[in-house]
């Protein structure tokens, strides 16, 4: 979006970075706030454990709805105006939340940020990041505003329960934590209106301009499925490292306090290994593509060598070896939708396959836990061979649609250059 040479991020595009992340984050605090304020949301609202569940459910039910109508919406749209809406509208599910307290308005409210934080905004922002830099920094920008969105997350949480400890009461400190969010939503919304400028697209060209009929071009699209399913594969990999946890404690004997320090590792701290799948990419690579393969081939190893370990092993090699996975993982989706461009995918119908694909990709959430929680209740610890084993096979399937992929990107270069 700035500067003169293709393959170097200026930095005001850095900056712009930053505040997707930013944004980002800020827009996902809300709707999972139970991460960090179980308790005190429970204690605020008087409802149950199950209640508690159930406004997630709700947001989970409206997120898959919204998913590819809403795709479709942002590319007909202005991107910067899909965020900035977006964005508002959950200012205004927060306000109204921090007002009531009340379950049945709660259940409205996570309605509300399920079409806020996911209907035009999870596309809009996605492809917002690939409007900041060329097709040669693409992997570079999605990994600098994954990791600032992972950072900024943790951040802004701490200082929503930094500022709940100026009241004694459970149900108060919540409310001032609601507020406090509120404020940095809002906050969001402004950076947005400052700093986002769109590209001009030329008006009288009709290709820059979104059509229905490119949803049926989308559809009809094997790469649009190809991405789709590697994004569940590269998802399904991201979300599954948390299993080294009890595996470590349960097989290897590792100590629970210590298992839940690598986990805290695992699952933070890798976020800042997402630039440098960025930089492999643009850097190395200098195709997205190539980096598919070899991410999910090294993972492949890793899990080849997961499977064959002793339950002997050294507590040490054994922590070492199950951040492998999580490292990889990280530099693998972080970085995943940096192959839209190099696929071909016009940036006018992005929104389409970035909705299309989400809905695929996110799907383990739906079946993963609870069939990897379905065989370590049936078989105990043999199951994590079991649960090693699926991502194994996961990561064998992403390499060989990678490669296809491969082969599909060349022979459309070639046609290309013929014309």
């Amino acid at each position: 979006m700035d500067g003169t040479d293709k393959k170097k991020l200026g930095m005001r595009a850095f900056g712009l970075l930053i505040i997707l992340g930013f944004v980002n984050a800020i827009m996902y605090c809300f709707p999972y706030v139970r991460y960090v304020f179980y308790d005190q949301q429970i204690a605020a609202m008087g409802i149950t454990n199950e209640q508690s569940g159930m406004l997630l459910s709700i947001y989970s039910i409206v997120n898959m709805v919204t998913l590819i109508p809403g795709g479709i919406l942002a590319d007909k749209f202005s991107v910067k105006k899909c965020l900035v809406y977006s964005i508002l509208g959950s200012v205004a599910a927060i306000v109204i939340y921090a007002l009531t307290m009340n379950f049945i308005v709660a259940c409205f409210v996570w309605a509300l940020v399920g079409v806020s934080t996911i209907f035009v905004f999870w596309c809009a922002i996605t492809k917002a990041v690939g409007m900041v830099g060329s097709e040669e920094t693409q992997g570079t920008c999605y990994g600098i505003y994954y990791a600032a969105s992972g950072i900024v997350s943790a951040v802004l949480n701490a200082v929503c329960l930094w500022a709940s400890r100026f009241s004694d009461d459970p149900a108060q400190s919540f409310i001032i934590a609601m507020w406090v969010m509120a404020a940095w939503t809002l906050l969001a919304a402004v950076l947005v209106i400052l700093f986002f400028k769109e590209k001009d697209i030329a008006p009288g060209n009709p290709d820059d301009r979104f059509q229905f009929k490119y949803v049926g071009d989308v559809l009809k699209n094997p790469m649009t499925w190809l991405l789709s399913i590697m994004v569940m594969c590269a998802y399904g990999l991201y979300t599954s490292v948390s299993y080294f946890s009890p595996y470590l404690t349960d097989v290897l004997g590792i100590p629970l306090v210590n298992s839940s320090l690598i986990s805290i590792v695992r699952s933070n701290l890798m976020n800042l290994l997402c630039p440098i799948g960025g930089l492999i990419i643009d850097k190395i690579f200098k195709s997205a593509n190539k980096w598919y393969i070899a991410a999910f081939g090294v993972t492949s190893a890793i899990y080849v060598g997961v499977m064959v370990m002793p339950d002997t092993i050294s507590p040490g090699a054994a922590t070492v070896i199950s951040l492998l996975p999580s490292a990889i993982a990280m530099m693998l989706y972080g970085v995943i939708w940096s192959g839209l461009k190099e696929c071909r995918f016009k940036t006018i119908y992005a929104g389409t396959v970035i909705g299309i694909g989400s809905l695929i990709g996110y799907l383990p959430d739906f079946f993963y836990f609870t069939m990897f929680g379905r065989w370590m209740d049936s078989y105990g610890n043999a199951a994590y061979k079991m649960i090693f084993g699926f991502l194994l096979a996961t990561a064998i399937l992403g390499m060989v649609l990678a490669f296809i992929m491969k082969a599909m990107i060349a022979k459309k270069k070639r046609l290309e250059a013929e014309v």
